[in-house]
């Protein structure tokens, strides 16, 4: 029972660290917010902070991990089942961010685009890995980070545009688009043996 009630105070804790750092990047640059507005804005000390997180940094990073560890569950099956990477796991993709758009106007204020990309490679390494594993695809020439790379930039340029754009497509129009534009190049270089 103890275990439990450490839990419940250590993901509410979270949430609300969580929580006020999206609530200060409404009003504030990311590079302006500290540790102590955050602290200060969800009422959690800052001892506290640094007992679950190294960072700010690293407290966006938490709140973007949750974001794809949902978007991963939904789409592995897809990954796994057939070779031909079936198209909707872009628009699983667009679904999401159109689901966290008051999430993803935040996302796109140009102090966090570092920030921001490198959790993409991380994301997409980890989805391209899981479709090679699955379909026992080998990467012997080692080109396999250029194409995580040019996937992670494709992918964060073009959601980003969506976003600024006011996310006027619906995710299945972007989500076929993105596939149109990914998908053939994308098979030919992981099934064609370029790998």
């Amino acid at each position: 029972m103890a275990d439990k009630e450490l839990d419940k105070r250590v993901e509410r804790s979270r949430r609300l660290l969580i929580d006020a750092l999206l609530e200060l990047m409404k009003d504030l640059p990311y590079n302006k917010i500290s540790v102590a507005h955050i602290a200060e804005k969800s009422g959690v000390a800052r001892p506290t902070f640094y007992l679950h997180f190294h960072s700010k940094d690293d407290l966006l990073i938490a709140y973007i991990d949750e974001m794809f560890e949902k978007f991963y569950a939904e789409i592995d099956g897809y990954i796994t089942k057939r070779k031909d990477a079936d198209p909707v796991i872009a628009t699983i993709m667009f679904r999401q961010w159109s689901d966290n758009a008051e999430f993803a106007h935040l996302l796109i204020q140009t102090d966090i685009d570092s920030l921001m990309l490198n959790q993409f490679k991380n994301y997409i390494a980890r989805v391209v890995e899981r479709f090679m594993t699955a379909h026992n695809v080998q990467n012997k020439a080692g080109l396999l980070p250029y194409v995580v790379d040019f996937l992670a930039g494709a992918s964060f340029m073009v959601i980003k545009r969506w976003v600024r754009e006011g996310m006027v497509e619906t995710p299945e129009v972007m989500g076929e688009l993105y596939a149109s534009l990914v998908r053939p190049g994308l098979l030919a270089v992981l099934l064609g043996g370029y790998l």
